[in-house]
This record gives structure tokens, C-alpha cells and sequence, in this order.
């Protein structure tokens, strides 16, 4: 990490606490980083600033648990706030090329649209954030999360580490500030948790990180913008880190945008090290996945309906960039048998009617998808993904929905 200004006092307390709680005498620690006890002591007293090489020797000793937050200035007390980033642009980043994918798309004569170009430009965000900011949307999804329970579990797996979160799809940031308060009351060093907050869309990530500055003011907050899908390409969330524990947050049942969700974890988190943690939430299937009719049966979405306000989102992108449509259709339809075993999926269609008398169009818009949590869990143990904690849930008593704790093996 690059070292902004220091704040020598801070610097100073700090390592004495750090190496007193290791149980380092100065002469040990002296030792280790090629200098002398004394040195280590007008450290301490802050009478004496250390050289870079001698800064970057002692944040890289692991008994001590020094990080860059540690001893760097707060922006407001800083002269060189301005080199101390907060926010990154994935390598592969480009919002312009997406939305021209999104209009050639929708300007086709049929096609299915990569799922978070549904969330790309400002007008989608703004009715995706209508939706997930609705009554409804409260009380069936973010209400009856678990996530004090799980909180418990996750500080338990830490111990004595700091924790770093890496939100992936974070979307509005609510659900995951959520996490992060609960987990401020359980973990032995609340206040060194980092959050990076990664999203494909510029306003739902601005959204997120305006949240989770006001609700976490004592948490050191950074944006990514980009893909989860470019994963591997992100070092300041892949990168090992000393004396911390990474946990990976994919909440809002964001696991159903991936094309492939056993690859994800056998492919793309083939980056991850082993103790990593991975947390996500599903929604558990209601019938067998072979028994179609049953599904449609039982399945509330079986009906084909599909809520106002995701009508509102999803037609949005069609009368914006399908040029010449008049009218648009949306409802649900059964996808078609695959994926992990003992899922099933719906894909949201709409079909649109063109004026002039040109051919009718018809679009896959956006899916989701339902598991059976026994099938997925062991999917996931041959990929090296252990389930360390499953929690069903739902509202009204009804346990429809699923909150899973993975770790690497």
C-alpha cells in the first residue's frame, strides 16, 4: 500500500500497544528490522521519525498488526490528502461500451441482455433504487436477515484479526451497512475494518458510499468501480493480506447475475487464499427441479406477473434505447432446466411490439433463480468452498430464503 502522510504520535502509541500485546521486547523487535533498540525507543517516545524503508520493514512484521490506517493523517489533517485514493476504476471499466451493448442489443431483432447492463445507466439505477427502496422489498428481504447471528459467527471465525469486507455488487450499500454494524458489535477490533464497496454502476456505487459514510462514520470506506467478474484483475481486494481476515459479501441474491455460478467459485475466487470468507444470500427452491409443473404450481412467480415497480425498471432500458417500440410486455417464464443441480430458474421476457409493422422483439431482461441449499453446499465443498453456517429465514415464519457462510479450504 502506498504510505500517505504520517502522524507520528499516532504511529508512535501505537507500536509500543501493538508490540507490548505481542509480548516483543524493543531489542527483539530492533532485531528484526536491522536497527537498534534505541531507535525503536525514540520511536515509541516519537522523538525520532522512521525512514521509509524502516516504516515499511515494521508494517510488514505480522506480530504487530500494523496497517497503513494505523498512522496515516485523516484526510482533513492532511496536506497530502489528495494522494491518499478512495476509489479505483477497474482495469476493463468502461461504461460507455456497455451502453452501446445495451442499445445493439435492444435493437436486435431478439437477444438476452448481460445482467448488469440492467443497471447501468443513471435512469435504471434510479428505478432499481425505487424498487429496493420499497416497503415491500424491506419486509420480505432485508427485515428478517439473520445477520446478527451470522455476525457472531464470522467474528468467532476471526479471532483476534482485523477484518477487511469486499462488497461485491453492493448496489445501494444498505443491506451490507447492515452487516457491518452488526459486526462492529462482535469483532475484537471493530475499528480497523475496511469496506470496499465494487459495482458496474457509477450511481448505485456513489449511493452506496454516501450511505456507508453516514451510517459507518468510523469505517474506512473505498469504491471500486467495476465488475465482480473482473475479480482477479483487482489487486486491493484479492492481494494477501497479514494480520487480517477477508470476507466477501455478495447479498441481494446477486449471486443469480453470474452466467455460471460453480465456475465463479472454481475459476474466478481460484484467487482467494485459504481461510477466506464468502457470504451470500439465496432463495430456496419450492418444488424439485425436475417436477416443472409443480414448480409452477407452487413458485409465487409461477403466475407470470411481475411487481409495478420491476415492470418500471425493466421496460425502461427498451423505450430509451429500442428504437421505434410502442408497447412492452413483461412477465415471468420458466427457464429452461440447468445450472447447479436442484435449481431452477425464471427469466423476466418482454416482448416488444414495433411500430411500422416491423417484427415484434423479444428479450430475456433479467433472471432469478431458486436452490436447494443441501445440493449447493455440496457443489460448492468440491470446489473447496466449506458451508461454515446456513441459516434459512423468511418473513412471516416462512423459511424461503437462505443466508450461507463459505470458507476456502
Amino acid at each position: 500500500e502506498a504510505i500517505g502522510p504520517i502522524d507520528w504520535v499516532k504511529f508512535g502509541e501505537r507500536l509500543q500497544k501493538r508490540r507490548t500485546a505481542a509480548g516483543l521486547t524493543q531489542e527483539w523487535l530492533a532485531d528484526r528490522v536491522g536497527v537498534t533498540a534505541t531507535t525503536i525507543r525514540q520511536l515509541e517516545h516519537h522523538t525520532r521519525k522512521a525512514r521509509r524503508s524502516l516504516m515499511l520493514k515494521l508494517l510488514a512484521v505480522p506480530e504487530l498488526n500494523l496497517r497503513v490506517s494505523d498512522i496515516e493523517l485523516s484526510a482533513e489533517m492532511s496536506a497530502g490528502y489528495r494522494h491518499t485514493p478512495t476509489s479505483w476504476l477497474g482495469s476493463t471499466y468502461d461504461p460507455v461500451s456497455m451502453v452501446t451493448e445495451l442499445a445493439d442489443t435492444l435493437n436486435g431483432p431478439t437477444g438476452q441482455l448481460e445482467q448488469t447492463l440492467v443497471y447501468i445507466d443513471h435512469h435504471s439505477a434510479k428505478d432499481w433504487l425505487a424498487t429496493c427502496s420499497s416497503p415491500d422489498y424491506g419486509s420480505e428481504f432485508r427485515e428478517t436477515l439473520p445477520l446478527a447471528t451470522i455476525a457472531r459467527r464470522v467474528a468467532d471465525l476471526i479471532g483476534e484479526q482485523a477484518l477487511t469486507v469486499d462488497a461485491l455488487g453492493c448496489g445501494d450499500g444498505k443491506t451490507e451497512s447492515m452487516l457491518i454494524k452488526h459486526l462492529q458489535m462482535q469483532l475484537r477490533m471493530p475499528k480497523q475494518t475496511e469496506l470496499f464497496l465494487l459495482d458496474v454502476s457509477h450511481s448505485l456505487l456513489n449511493t452506496a458510499y454516501r450511505h456507508c459514510c453516514e451510517t459507518l462514520p468510523d469505517i474506512r470506506t473505498y469504491t471500486i468501480h467495476g465488475s465482480f467478474l473482473d475479480l482477479p484483475k483487482l489487486p486491493m481486494l484479492v492481494n494477501p493480506l497479514r494480520g487480517r481476515t477477508r470476507l466477501f459479501v455478495m447479498l441481494g441474491y446477486t449471486l443469480v447475475n453470474l452466467t455460471d455460478e460453480l465456475r465463479f467459485f472454481r475459476d474466478t475466487l481460484s484467487c482467494c487464499e485459504p481461510g477466506e470468507l464468502f457470504l451470500f444470500d439465496i432463495q430456496i427452491a419450492r418444488a424439485p427441479a425436475s417436477e416443472r409443473q409443480k414448480i409452477l404450481k407452487l413458485d409465487p412467480i409461477g403466475s407470470g406477473k411481475l411487481r409495478p415497480t420491476h415492470v418500471n425498471w425493466l421496460s425502461g432500458p427498451i423505450r430509451r434505447y429500442c428504437l421505434g417500440a410502442e408497447d412492452i410486455e413483461l412477465r415471468w417464464e420458466l427457464a429452461p432446466p440447468g445450472g447447479v443441480p436442484g435449481s431452477y430458474g425464471f427469466d423476466a421476457i418482454a416482448r416488444v411490439k414495433m411500430r411500422d409493422g416491423r417484427p415484434d422483439r423479444r428479450f430475456l431482461m433479467w433472471r432469478v433463480r431458486r436452490y436447494d441449499p443441501k445440493l449447493l453446499s455440496d457443489s460448492l465443498a468440491e470446489l473447496g468452498w466449506k458451508t461454515i453456517e446456513r441459516i434459512d429465514y423468511g418473513p412471516d415464519g416462512k423459511k424461503t430464503l437462505a443466508l450461507m457462510l463459505l470458507q476456502k479450504q
